[in-house]
């Protein structure tokens, strides 16, 4: 017979591993919702591009959010979490209404930097937590080099004053 002392060692670690799951899924569920809006800051950037280059970028950026979406969608699907029981399959007027208050008057290249930097600390949240997933890492690395993109596009906007 085991221990008492072994018994109750055991119970907490699966008690850690359960909350520390939980804590994942939770900041993964977070990150569909701010990939969500992330993506749609892009296509809207992106209707407002007057030059194809940056038209290009910010297309090409919204693809790389609805990619990233649909990565961690299928992680938590594979966790064995449904579509139906996350938050983000439900419209959330309030948390719309919130985000968009803030960045009312912001010029579109200034939300998107705005939603990648909220997004990389989510990432980076998720990733300090032990779970290292290559596929998380690669997306942490790209929303990092959109940033530095994202910035000089802004600094460009700031001191010509330009219309992207």
């Amino acid at each position: 017979m085991l221990p008492i002392v072994l018994i109750y060692y055991v119970i907490s670690i699966c008690r850690l591993t359960m909350s520390k799951s939980n804590s994942n899924i939770a900041l993964m569920e977070k990150l569909l919702t701010h990939l969500k809006n992330t993506k749609l800051h892009y296509l809207k950037a992106a209707d407002h591009a007057n030059r194809s280059e940056r038209k290009r970028f910010f297309n090409q950026q919204a693809m790389l959010r609805n990619r990233f979406f649909q990565e961690i969608l299928s992680e938590l699907q594979n966790l064995g979490i449904e579509f139906d029981d996350l938050i983000i399959s439900r419209f959330n007027f309030d948390q719309l209404l919130i985000s968009s208050i803030d960045t009312l008057k912001l010029p579109a290249v200034e939300k998107c930097l705005e939603a990648d930097k909220v997004l990389l600390e989510h990432y980076e949240t998720l990733l300090d937590d032990s779970f290292k997933k290559e596929k998380f890492l690669q997306h942490k690395s790209s929303i990092e080099v959109a940033i530095e993109q994202n910035m000089v596009l802004s600094m460009h906007y700031q001191k010509k004053n330009i219309n992207l």
